[in-house]
């Protein structure tokens, strides 16, 4: 850790207050993890920072302001990670020389520059991530550094709860919009029942039948879509009734030729026929 790029103990406190302040009106976890991560680093002084957030048995390592490339993107299991064992055992992890302390999976600290390393959990109380810094040189934090980011990683669950409870607002709020414009859908379909669906119809009577009752088409075009039905006449129909009229009038004239006389088709009057004379022998 080299002592010229440490922060004057004013400078780090004005750098946190800002942070915290940024922190407070921060809307997702990408602006959260963008703050954290470059205000870790420089009010520690540290060679590099990365935000972690647990990811069910995983250490997720999400971003990173360092001098060189670090674990951007790559998740750990959270025993063979000391984030893991931070967010586990709740308390932070400060570590003079990483190659001096088993907890650390050195294999996969070799590829790197970092030396030494600071940990703190983000919330005491079932951690939900963490904050690291890394020194390129074998060093320690002072307690005033640990201090400093362990406030940051408190501001910073506060952030991500209230972006968590933002979040199932929204959903819920989505939800009761969704259900709502569904209940809304389910209403106008009963009230109108030609929509988007059948109607039953009576051959005989042309009238539909509507919550259990048949009725004619004006009362159901005013049910469902208040249309209030007059009657007239248009020209198709006029035309369709002048062809009917004349198609019946030759059947009519005819009927009237073909009907037989009344004095043919009379019956007989019993009392006016005369009996046969009887011949005599």
């Amino acid at each position: 850790m080299s002592e010229a790029t440490k922060p004057a103990p004013a400078e780090a406190t004005e750098q946190l207050i800002d942070a915290v302040q940024r922190l407070s009106s921060a809307r997702t976890t990408a602006e959260i993890t963008n703050i954290v991560k470059v205000a870790a680093r420089r009010v520690t002084g540290a060679d590099g920072a990365c935000f972690v957030l647990r990811d069910d048995e995983k250490c997720y390592y999400v971003d990173e302001d360092a001098i060189a490339p670090l674990w951007k993107g790559k998740r750990f299991p959270m025993d063979a990670c000391i984030s893991g064992w931070v967010m586990r055992n709740r308390q932070p992890a400060l570590i003079p020389d990483i190659y001096l302390d088993d907890r650390i999976p050195h294999d996969a600290y070799r590829v790197t520059f970092v030396k030494s390393l600071a940990v703190v959990p983000i919330r005491s109380l079932g951690p939900v991530g963490a904050i690291g810094v890394y020194w390129a040189q074998t060093a320690c934090p002072t307690p005033t550094e640990v201090r400093w980011l362990q406030s940051l990683a408190d501001s910073t669950a506060l952030a991500l709860e209230y972006v968590r409870s933002q979040t199932e607002t929204n959903k819920a709020r989505g939800m009761e919009t969704l259900l709502r414009g569904e209940n809304t859908r389910l209403r106008d379909a009963a009230q109108r029942p030609t929509t988007g669906g059948l109607v039953r119809m009576c051959f005989l009577t042309k009238r539909f039948e509507v919550n259990g009752q048949w009725v004619p088409v004006e009362a159901l075009l005013e049910q469902s879509f208040g249309l209030h039905v007059t009657h007239g006449l248009s020209p198709e129909g006029i035309a369709q009734l002048a062809l009917d009229r004349n198609s019946r009038a030759p059947a009519d004239d005819t009927q009237h030729d073909n009907e037989p006389a009344a004095s043919e088709t009379a019956t007989p009057n019993p009392d006016r026929v005369c009996a046969a004379p009887v011949c005599a022998e």
